[in-house]
């Protein structure tokens, strides 16, 4: 298993559990803006956690995760930031979904 997704299954034990201090989610949302195109289209291409049908739904969902946080800390620029790479996931899911 990648330390990427070993890092994305942390980051979504602390965020499911609430049990995190805003040192933590610094951490957790310089490394979600730093992902390029590159792993998102790998995070597609793999499904390493069963619930999800791949690595990028679990990004997805922790990026959903860091925007309500962040609206509620009222830390809008982030939350701007966070909808982008969003937007970059679901063209990826779309152009994915295009081909078939």
């Amino acid at each position: 298993m990648s330390t990427s997704l070993n890092f994305l299954l942390q980051a979504t034990k602390l965020l499911h559990n609430r049990s995190y201090d805003d040192h933590e989610l610094s951490i957790i949302y310089e490394y979600l803006v730093s992902v390029d195109n590159e792993i998102l289209n790998d995070y597609y291409s793999r499904c390493t956690v069963l619930t999800f049908t791949n690595d990028l739904e679990l990004y997805i969902e922790i990026v959903n995760s860091m925007i309500v946080i962040f609206e509620e800390k009222e830390e809008y620029e982030r939350c701007g930031v966070l909808k982008s790479k969003m937007d970059e996931s679901l063209k990826i899911i779309d152009s994915h979904q295009d081909k078939k």
